[in-house]
């Protein structure tokens, strides 16, 4: 596939890149309630610069946050506070001319295109501020020993960005959720978050950089499950399927299914998929599934198993821009690129038949898909945004040859993808121990 053209976007533009709280957010499911199971913000990070003769420290960054351990990449959540403090230790009196911190958010696409949305700069020392004389003229020094500066940064729930100015010169902006921390490298997209500390001497003497990378995490969990689904999980037990529990089940369209049997037979069978509601799961958390498959051929319905059936969340990832007329150009059409993976198949096995709900001869599958711990939720931000589904594959057994091809999308189902577990009790894989091996 090739790489598409996309817009550009000044890597180091940075002006109100903050969020306008007065405009609407994109829509995004939460809970009212704000208990959270995270770490407090009290772990505490030390990243240095040293000098290359010695190895003495002499420029240290100090970020407290919410990540489990030292270890970690500090973590933040929406909302929080980026807080810490720089310290600068000099072994004898320096001439200074400015101490800075910036934060950043930046999206990388491909490794050759980079923008950020989202850009914060915090000035903690500067000669100028202190001495009014021309910069030639201008000489601050800083004493040996050591000196520290304090810093703080709210992260904004999001960014509004200009996107940009229509006929008649009035700028449109777009406002995005902060995006998670992701790097994929099968897509070849990154989002990175960062503090930056520069430090600039006096007259010719070089300075110092250190750029020391953060992780963001969006915090969103499902609503509750139904109180049967509730029971299930908390009594280990079968979830119950959609005619007993029809509040906990999305059942989509049926769906036709036409191949031949054998090369001589034409076969047609109908499909018709239930997806657990509510329609969102958390990482490390399930998707409930049931799949009916009904056709009037005995024989061919004795040959669908599990093995047979071919669900799978997969994530539809958009690069590029929608049409748009602007002041300098006008674009009819989308400029746009599609990719799609599979990040989870569905685990089947048989399930009771209530021939009452069949004209024709059928079988039941229940089914699970587990959403991979690390997954990334869905997001949206500047020329690049991802999201899910539940999609369903045509049927495949021996001895019959479908008439779509296997790629071929037959329905799917649109879900959300979050961060954190519903409250109450946990979901629970429940496929049974002789059906473990059989992914469909």
């Amino acid at each position: 596939m090739s790489t598409p053209s996309l817009p550009a976007y000044p890597s180091d533009s940075s002006s109100d890149s903050h969020l306008d709280v007065a405009q609407d957010l994109p829509t995004y499911t939460r809970t009212i309630n704000t208990e959270w199971d995270i770490p407090p913000a009290e772990q505490q990070h030390n990243f240095h610069l040293e000098t290359k003769k010695t190895g003495a420290r002499w420029l240290t960054l100090v970020v407290t946050s919410r990540a489990a351990s030292d270890d970690e990449q500090p973590t933040f959540y929406p909302g929080g506070n980026v807080t810490g403090s720089v310290r600068l230790t000099l072994e004898k009196q320096e001439v200074m001319d400015q101490i800075s911190i910036d934060l950043y958010g930046r999206l990388t696409i491909f490794s050759h295109t980079t923008a950020n949305f989202l850009h914060v700069s915090r000035p903690l020392f500067s000669a100028a501020a202190q001495n009014s004389l021309p910069s030639l003229l201008r000489r601050v020094k800083l004493g040996a020993g050591q000196h520290e500066w304090p810093y703080s940064f709210h992260l904004p729930k999001g960014v509004s960005i200009l996107s940009s100015v229509d006929m008649e010169g009035q700028s449109q902006r777009q406002t995005y959720r902060l995006p998670p921390s992701f790097s994929d490298l099968q897509s070849d997209v990154h989002v990175e978050y960062s503090l930056v500390v520069r430090v600039s001497r006096g007259g010719f003497r070089s300075g110092g950089k250190l750029v020391v990378p953060f992780k963001y995490v969006p915090l969103a969990r499902p609503s509750a499950p139904t109180i049967l689904r509730q029971l299930a999980y908390q009594q280990n037990t079968p979830v119950v399927e959609p005619l007993g529990d029809p509040a906990g089940w999305k059942t989509l369209e049926a769906v036709t299914v036409d191949g031949m049997l054998f090369k001589t037979v034409a076969v047609t069978a109908h499909c018709r998929l239930s997806i657990s509601r509510p329609l969102t799961y958390t990482r490390g958390g399930l998707i409930h599934l049931v799949l009916s498959v009904e056709a009037a051929n005995e024989q061919f319905l004795d040959m669908i198993t599990p093995a047979s059936l071919h669900i799978a969340l997969v994530q539809r990832i958009t690069f590029g821009d929608p049409p748009e007329t602007t002041r300098f150009s006008r674009r009819l059409t989308e400029q746009t690129t599609m990719k799609c993976y599979d990040r989870g198949n569905a685990s089947w096995w048989r399930a009771p038949v209530d021939g009452a709900h069949f004209i024709a001869p059928a079988k039941v599958f229940a089914g699970e898909i587990m959403v991979p711990e690390d997954l990334v939720p869905g997001c949206q931000i500047l020329h690049y945004g991802h999201e899910y589904e539940v999609v369903l594959y045509p049927l495949t057994a021996v001895g019959f040859t479908p008439n779509a091809p296997p790629e071929e999308i037959l329905v799917s189902e649109r879900v959300t993808i979050v961060t954190a577990f519903a409250q109450g009790p946990r979901p629970r894989p429940h496929v049974p121990p002789e059906y473990n091996s059989e992914p469909g």
